[in-house]
């Protein structure tokens, strides 16, 4: 179908004065109906980039719009509704405030929003110190790449994070003033963290007093490490990305974890004591194993880290079989999207697998005895078409062979 040209023309002018008309309303309108609020933070003359900015809705103290600071430490919130709120300022380095400059949220001053108005703000960082230093290895070496963190004397998360640089520097620029804990980690040891000054718990380390106007200055030197060091393989073959744990036996908040290389190698560099070493093979599927093979933490054996020494590991993956099936329901018809659990009675471990569009699943389990349960949205039932756990047909799972359980579902 073609439309004319002469109607054609009339249709597009009909369409631009329709435009015309309705563009600039529709603009009026909405600008009389919202407001903005934009501003600028500034440390003196210094602008403060990457703060986060929060505008909170009073009296109940809850960010409906969140936004940072760009590089000239400008920012604005767009469409705000007519309303009295506050505003929360989140400082590179932990520090946090309130307009006008204020650490409280009750002695903030509250801003009010005008319909068709935008509110400008200019914040001014309060007074505050800076907290920065060394970190090097225990022979003397920069330690460059490694975490240092901030936190509330109080404990709970850590209020800001770091980086070292290749010298083994680094600086806070906005810390909170008063009393914090400073917690350091060297870039290959994961967790495990020490704490200043050369504490291996938070009950045990040294407060680090912040004092605005001033420059406090945190040295550390790590403790000195170990490592162990192995390859993870299956049937002589490596076995790449399984994560590697090593869980302290003496102090439950040290863990150090990597993953296995393309080689099937890997390498963990914890301090010195006595560490069980887990593996995730691969992660999400339920195949983890213990050093050695071991089902669980306490039937492995641990390992001895000693500090300058390496522990090497040659660990294997406990062969495993195969669970596969079909679930129809009772016209003979796929059962899709329903849940399967391979459960282990005996050990109270699980597997779990979702039933593909043509009613197929599977599973990769270790051997042994299972109940196998399919989970519809409107009914359970247990291998085969039995209505209970008591009378499920037990399955049996065989080394590096394959079980077939097909099964229907009860009417």
């Amino acid at each position: 179908m073609f439309i004319r040209p002469r109607r054609l023309a009339r249709t597009l002018v009909l369409g631009l004065a329709v435009a015309l008309s309705l563009t600039p309303a529709a603009a009026h309108a909405d600008s009389v109906t919202i407001g903005s609020v934009a501003g600028t933070l500034t440390d003196g003359t210094v602008t403060v980039a990457d703060a986060g900015v929060d505008l909170l809705l009073l009296p109940y103290g809850v960010a409906i719009k969140q936004t940072s600071t760009d590089t000239t430490g400008a920012f604005r919130f767009a469409d705000v509704s007519p309303q009295t709120y506050a505003l929360r300022f989140r400082l590179p380095g932990g520090l946090v405030q309130f307009h006008p400059s204020v650490a409280e949220p009750g002695s903030a001053a509250p801003i009010t929003v005008a319909a068709g108005a935008e509110t400008t703000v200019h914040e001014s960082v309060m007074p505050h110190g800076t907290l920065g230093g060394r970190i090097t290895t225990d022979s003397g070496r920069p330690a460059s790449g490694a975490r240092v963190q901030v936190y509330p004397i109080t404990g709970g998360s850590p209020l800001a994070t770091v980086l070292t640089g290749a010298n083994g520097a680094y600086q806070f620029g906005y810390p909170p003033s008063g009393q914090v804990r400073v917690a350091v980690a060297a870039a290959e040891r994961g967790a495990t963290i020490q704490w200043a000054y050369r504490q291996r718990s938070y009950t045990q380390a040294n407060p680090v007093t912040v004092t605005a106007g001033q420059h406090t200055t945190v040295n550390e030197r790590l403790f000195p490490s170990g490592a162990i060091v192995g390859r993870f393989t299956r049937n002589g073959i490596p076995v790449p990305n399984v994560v590697v744990y090593a869980y302290s036996q003496t102090n439950t908040a040290e863990s150090v974890s990597n993953w296995t290389a393309a080689d099937g190698t890997f390498r963990l560099s914890p301090y010195p004591g006595s560490y069980t070493v887990k593996f995730v093979v691969p992660s999400g599927t339920g195949l983890d194993q213990w050093l050695g093979g071991a089902e669980s933490q306490s039937a492995t054996r641990p390992v001895r880290v000693n500090a300058g020494q390496t522990v090497f590991v040659d660990e294997r993956q406990r062969l495993t079989g195969l669970v596969r099936g079909r679930l129809t329901d009772a016209a003979g018809q796929p059962s899709a999207g329903s849940a399967v659990v391979v459960y282990d009675t005996a050990r109270g471990r699980q597997f779990e697998a979702t039933t593909a569009d043509d009613g197929t699943w599977f599973v990769t389990t270790w051997p042994g005895t299972y109940a196998v349960r399919f989970e519809t949205e409107t009914q359970v039932q247990w291998a085969t078409g039995k209505r209970s756990s008591a009378n499920a047909d037990p399955v049996v799972v065989a080394a590096n062979g394959t079980t077939v359980v097909d099964d229907a579902l009860l009417p």
